[in-house]
């Protein structure tokens, strides 16, 4: 990918088009056939940008969910040790044999696919109005916070403790409510085998965030092929609110982490889910368990759908590190209702710097 800064200053003038102006990316970038983006979506503008490694995508590390559940106390215990250590050293992993069929995950990817192509005439009824409004239709991440704009579309809807859809295209809710409550008992799961990693109860994560009445967050992202890739991202560098988002994709790569300080190009297994370590998990880890910074790259030639299901704690419970883990160790964040950081991190602008920092101790 090469940076904005290699571009020749002799190209044309990118369109002076405001984001405001632009209410879905998939109509603009479907619009006259335009070769060049606004220079209000340059988000890519220093050589250490396009630093990819991508001898580090054979290890990413890979954990069998049937594993994990085995009853076999050997076979788990294993398991248990490969999960804390993918946590541990890279904060994300792919998860097979995760027991979501197949044919499920495809038909979800057709009606998203189908949500996005309706005119935006009749997804105008799904207009932002914040953070917790039950679904929403908008582009970017946060437009009247940023100083550039992401190229993608999303819709967001809040799944779980109450379940919200869009009624269309028809079927879409049914596969959504079918897909999030699977989700939740894949996430469940792995936060038992998380708690086990830190030598704790496997109830323990659950309990302390009230998990059983938490908050799930279902995005489905669209990517449109963007004229000039090498300018543009479809989500800077930043990490999720929550306890674990858990990705699938349409067969089109854009997902990349960093790890040690370079961006690794995610290639998932055939059928299987990606886990990202979100905000509150390294919050009640007290940082051991760190969280992931990923972003969304672009292409010219192809659309790329994610839907990303974040999991969260009950939005009004304290989250704080789990006591049983300061017994040696100071407390490196302080304690703050899920509602009030999931506002923070609403409301302010994606950047390396995350929320986290706002609650972060010394």
């Amino acid at each position: 990918m090469a940076s904005a800064a290699s571009i020749s200053s002799s190209q044309p003038e990118a369109p002076k088009v405001h984001a405001s102006d632009i209410s879905s990316i998939k109509a603009f970038a479907e619009s006259k056939g335009a070769s060049l983006i606004p220079y209000t979506y340059h988000s890519i503008t220093e050589h250490h940008d396009d630093d990819v490694a991508d001898e580090l995508a054979a290890s990413i590390p890979v954990i069998d969910l049937s594993l994990l559940t085995s009853h076999d106390p050997q076979i788990h215990a294993k398991a248990v040790h490969q999960l804390g250590k993918a946590c541990a050293e890279w904060s994300f992993f792919m998860l097979t044999n995760h027991g979501i069929p197949e044919s499920l995950v495809e038909e979800l990817m057709k009606k998203s696919r189908e949500f996005h192509d309706l005119p935006m005439e009749e997804k105008k009824e799904f207009g932002n109005k914040g953070p917790f409004e039950p679904i929403r239709h908008g582009t970017s991440f946060c437009p009247e916070a940023e100083n550039v704009h992401y190229w993608r579309d999303y819709l967001k809807a809040i799944t779980f403790p109450e379940f919200n859809f869009p009624y269309k295209p028809p079927g879409y809710r049914e596969v959504a409510y079918d897909y999030s409550k699977k989700i939740r008992g894949v996430t469940r799961k792995l936060l038992e085998g998380i708690s086990e990693s830190l030598g704790l109860e496997s109830n323990s994560i659950i309990e302390s965030t009230d998990f059983d009445s938490g908050h799930q967050l279902f995005v489905v992202n669209l990517y449109p092929p963007c004229p000039q890739p090498h300018l543009a991202l479809g989500l800077p560098s930043h990490s999720d609110v929550g306890l674990l988002t858990l990705l699938t994709q349409n067969g089109i790569g854009g997902l990349q982490v960093k790890h040690n300080g370079k961006w690794v190009n995610v290639n998932p297994l055939p059928n299987c889910l990606i886990v990202l370590l979100s905000d509150q998990l390294e919050v009640v880890s007290n940082g051991k368990y760190a969280r992931v910074m990923h972003r969304a790259i672009l292409n010219n030639a192809d659309t790329r759908i994610s839907v990303v299901l974040a999991n969260g704690p009950a939005l009004d419970k304290e989250i704080g590190p789990l006591p049983e883990l300061l017994q040696n160790y100071k407390p490196l964040f302080r304690s703050i209702k899920y509602r009030d950081y999931f506002q923070i991190q609403q409301k302010s602008r994606l950047q390396d710097k995350s929320s986290l920092d706002e609650i972060r101790l010394n």
